[in-house]
């Protein structure tokens, strides 16, 4: 008999636990969290890109040679840009006008391309022991569980620069949880291999 009541006691704090946290992700969040894991849809990278991209600080530097006239210029006689600086302004437009910056993705061969920039960094978003056995050429490791640690650093650094992250790929969440800290921080060009790890060893680690 207490057997019984033992069991009926069980299934009911079970019944309440279940319609309680049914309510707190449902109704309390407003966010919720997703009984089945949601597939992340990223923007896949051109080849194209890569090429087009401008450094916005040749800009800078083109700007601060050009001498400043200290008379106001009259609408009538202002000179009008050049096509080269219509182009410029074209691909440097603000943020807001290109929309909120998100990750994209990238394959092998476009991250073998990115890499022949020495200018860009690679970081591998995996906790130190799994970087320690084995990681990308000229990588870093920044374990994105544990960010904030890396903050002072990265705040200080040119938010223009290209960003390749990457994991361990196939189910692997972390690159994205460290791509999004990242773009939060004021990054603008980030790219996750989606491949990762793995990919780059099936692809002869690199060769």
């Amino acid at each position: 008999m207490k057997k019984n009541v033992l069991v009926s006691d069980i299934l009911i704090i079970l019944a309440i636990s279940t319609v309680l946290a049914f309510w707190f992700n449902g109704l309390s969040n407003p966010k919720g969290i997703s009984l089945i894991r949601e597939e992340r849809v990223l923007e896949t990278a051109s080849d194209d890109e890569f090429e087009q991209l401008i450094d916005t600080s040749t800009i800078v530097k083109a700007q601060q040679q050009t001498p400043v006239d200290t008379l106001p210029i009259k609408r009538d006689t202002a000179k009008l840009p050049t096509p080269v600086q219509k182009q410029l302004a074209e691909k440097v437009a603000p943020i807001e006008e290109q929309g909120p910056v998100k990750a994209k993705a990238i394959n092998y061969s476009q991250v073998k391309k990115l890499m022949a920039d020495p200018t860009v960094m690679i970081l591998d978003a995996r906790n130190e022991h799994e970087f320690a056995e084995g990681h990308l050429p000229n990588s870093r490791n920044i374990f994105a569980l544990e960010f904030e640690r890396y903050i002072p650093e990265l705040i200080g650094m040119n938010k223009d620069i290209r960003i390749i992250v990457y994991c361990g790929g196939g189910q692997c969440e972390l690159s994205h949880e460290l791509s999004n800290n990242l773009i939060g921080l004021g990054f603008k060009k980030v790219y996750i291999y989606l491949g990762g790890w793995d990919d780059w060893k099936k692809n002869g680690m690199g060769k």
